[in-house]
């Protein structure tokens, strides 16, 4: 009942605030790995004597007063009342509206039709989870809840995607017409593709880090899991043996999800006595991925993204809870299918596959299914396509 009662409200207030022309171009941040693409977006909307909002979730702080610092306005927001009478204005006098995720909010949103355009720029290269309807919960909702999904899915104009395979699961995951997908590339891709990105962030990275020159780095990045309370990682009890099977010129670095703050600590803990893994907390996940020779991840979109390094070499997908998480959470139907490296459902199989010498695997042909347009200039496409 609070969820109709606030959507309700937030098509109150945004016909209120909705009165005058569209003028702005909008981008709502939840995930603070696109600003690049946002800073080009505000040079060319200077350019055009348009003005640039950049809407942020508090998670976000880190790169909003980044932009701030390059002179783009910022404001930031978290849906609830206080929004209907702050951020909602700027949302509503969008021209172009740039969302990087699903924002409940926008059910309630009267938009101009032939006015605002509201683009889907999605935070992930590709997916391996399900989402949408394809997710099993989504399944288990009330029809009234399906409902306000669809009214946010039926949004969005476009979809910028870099594959036409992306484009069938947005497609079927939120039952919107395969004309709304523009295979245009991710604009947070083009870095991995950029050499003077790349130099910069090896160079930081050995500074910081001289020890580890001539190392094998690898990269243990997995995402979160739901649970009643809230998020979690339950790791097997025999992960924390696998340290022990490192080799001597074997690091192991663990970079967890953000939202898993409170369960990093308690890891950390019980690993505090091994030296091979470490824990780099002035990195980002993203600023690791140019110097890690192997990558272990599970269901994340971080293998998407390190498939384009000139430095990939394996990708593990250590799945102990495969099962599990496939009845609640959803997977791909074909993901195992077309995964990039191997399988592995339990940590003596991680260690094992450890032990092997390293051997660069052919990322070729996933590359081609998932970043079929991720070629380093998705920013000056998205960019020309909307601004001429």
């Amino acid at each position: 009942m609070k969820k109709v009662l606030y959507i309700w409200l937030v098509r109150f207030f945004a016909a209120w605030w909705g009165k005058k022309e569209p003028t702005l171009v909008v981008y709502l941040m939840s995930f603070g790995n696109n600003n690049e693409f946002i800073v080009k977006l505000g040079q060319k909307c200077s350019r055009e004597g348009k003005q640039l909002v950049v809407l942020f979730y508090p998670s976000c702080s880190g790169a909003a007063n980044d932009l701030a610092a390059a002179g783009i306005k910022t404001v930031s927001f978290t849906e609830g009342l206080h929004f209907l009478f702050s951020g909602l204005r700027f949302v509503v006098a969008a021209k172009l509206l740039f969302c990087d995720n699903y924002y409940a909010f926008l059910a309630g949103c009267q938009f101009k039709r032939q006015k605002t355009r509201v683009v889907q720029v999605w935070h992930a290269n590709g997916a391996v989870k399900s989402f949408g309807w394809q997710e099993p919960k989504t399944q288990l909702r009330s029809a009234a809840a399906q409902k306000r999904f669809q009214a946010v899915y039926d949004q969005f104009d476009d979809y910028v995607i870099a594959s036409p395979k992306m484009g069938e699961i947005f497609s079927e995951s939120y039952d919107v017409d395969k004309k709304k997908m523009l295979t245009l590339g991710y604009p947070r891709s083009d870095k991995f593709l950029r050499a003077e990105w790349i130099t910069q962030k090896r160079r930081r990275f050995y500074q910081v880090n001289p020890a580890l020159k001539g190392k094998e780095v690898i990269l243990y990045a997995p995402t979160y899991r739901e649970s009643t309370t809230g998020v979690t990682l339950e790791l097997p009890e025999d992960f924390f043996q696998l340290v022990g099977r490192l080799a001597s010129n074997q690091v192991l670095i663990i970079k967890l999800h953000p939202h898993l703050k409170n369960i990093s600590q308690l890891i950390r803990t019980r690993l505090a006595k091994s030296k091979q893994v470490l824990w780099m907390d002035d990195f980002t996940t993203e600023d690791l991925l140019p110097v890690t020779d192997r990558l272990i991840t599970d269901y994340s979109s971080v293998a998407f993204d390190y498939t384009l390094l000139d430095n990939a070499q394996e990708i593990l997908f250590y799945c102990y809870d495969l099962h599990e998480y496939q009845n609640q959470v959803g997977l791909q139907h074909d993901f195992e299918q077309w995964l990039p490296g191997p399988l592995v459902l339990t940590t003596a199989e991680l260690a094992q596959t450890l032990k092997k010498p390293l051997l660069r695997q052919d990322f070729r042909q996933f590359n081609q299914l998932w970043n079929t347009r991720n070629d380093g200039q998705a920013t000056a496409r998205i960019i020309k396509h909307y601004f001429g």
